[in-house]
């Protein structure tokens, strides 16, 4: 990981840990990490590695033992909660699909700890085209009021939510608004840096606001993808938009998940990109791979997914896959992985055929 993360995200993370009563420069100290990011020093670096953020951001879950990094729902969100998630939405339509699932996969965990339900409705359609998709209220105090480190932690999961949908959907995703339920704190400088749009304070939910054409865009990834992904987080989260600037992530964006109509072709793609075949083979060979490259990884990523179901059969899978004839798509799986897709399924344990 060389990639650098803008030293901000380090400062949003710590304040979490500040907050919380925790001694910084000792916890830094455990972490490896040479100096205090929260230092009112002019020459403290603008950014740190991605490797020593990926660090700090697991050491502060297992300090606080909290993958919800301490929103004050009562319970804390025990470690591998996330990765259950994801394999729960992973296979969503749409973003918008997506959302939902997360907040039944919510109910579903606070049900088994025998916590009563929460009032929340994820989305809210807005009457200018925009849509606000929200996280369930802070637990508040006796008086009435979010505890004072609410804002931080809040702030930090917003801003991972957004960067994990827009890792989902393979784009940025553009939000027009934030909004806190807690009133304005005296700096913003923080806030205003990690989100760079309209922040807004004492609103009845935390939530961003966004276009809801987003809630069409299609989930671009698969199971493997997601485990390549989870290898590494919290890093593909965290690096400056890098992941969006890829052709292929574009070009996956593209395809999406339906492989049972015929893969969009070269000349289509790079119209969709507004650009000429030209420039878009001389991206792709930027990125050390092809658009033939691109479309049998694309396919085979999306074949093993479909034979990692063992409820399907492997004639099924095929139909799926687009192909007239199962032997078409066994040469071709053969051709890709040098196995037939019932080799592949026995190597796995499936054997559904």
């Amino acid at each position: 990981m060389s990639d650098l993360v803008p030293i901000k995200l380090a400062q949003l993370v710590l304040r979490v840990v500040e907050a919380q009563g925790y001694d910084i420069d000792e916890f830094l100290a455990s972490c490896d990490i040479s100096f205090n990011p929260l230092d009112d020093d002019p020459k403290i670096p603008t950014h740190i590695t991605a490797t020593e953020y990926n660090r700090l951001y697991k050491s502060i879950i297992w300090l606080l033992q909290d993958e919800c990094f301490g929103l004050h729902l009562k319970t804390k969100v025990p470690s591998g909660t996330f990765r259950m998630m994801c394999l729960c939405i992973i296979h969503c339509k749409n973003l918008g699909e997506a959302i939902a699932r997360v907040d039944e996969f919510c109910r579903f965990c606070r049900n088994l700890s025998g916590m009563a339900p929460l009032q929340h409705t994820p989305l809210t359609m807005l009457d200018n085209g925009m849509v606000l998709n929200t996280l369930p209220n802070a637990i508040l105090d006796n008086d009435h009021q979010a505890k004072p480190q609410s804002i931080v932690a809040v702030a930090a999961s917003l801003h991972m939510w957004r960067r994990f949908c827009s890792w989902l959907i393979g784009k940025s995703l553009d939000v027009s608004e934030v909004h806190f339920k807690v009133g304005e704190p005296a700096k913003l400088n923080l806030l205003e840096d990690v989100f760079r749009c309209k922040i807004k304070f004492e609103q009845e939910f935390n939530g961003l606001c966004f276009d809801k054409h987003f809630l069409e865009a299609p989930i671009i990834h698969n199971e493997d993808s997601l485990n390549e992904f989870l290898k590494s987080a919290p890093y593909q989260l965290s690096v400056s938009h890098a992941d969006e600037t890829s052709i292929q992530t574009k070009m996956r964006a593209i395809v999406g998940n339906d492989f049972s109509q015929d893969f969009p072709s070269v000349e289509t793609i790079a119209t969709c990109l507004h650009m000429s075949v030209r420039t878009l083979r001389r991206r792709l060979k930027a990125e050390d791979t092809s658009y033939q490259e691109f479309k049998d990884t694309t396919r085979l990523n999306a074949a093993r997914t479909y034979l990692n179901r063992p409820g399907l059969k492997i004639n099924a899978v095929s139909a799926l896959m687009g192909f007239d004839e199962p032997s078409a798509f066994h040469r071709a799986f053969k051709k890709w992985t040098r196995m037939t897709p019932g080799e592949y399924r026995q190597s796995l344990g499936n054997n559904k055929s």
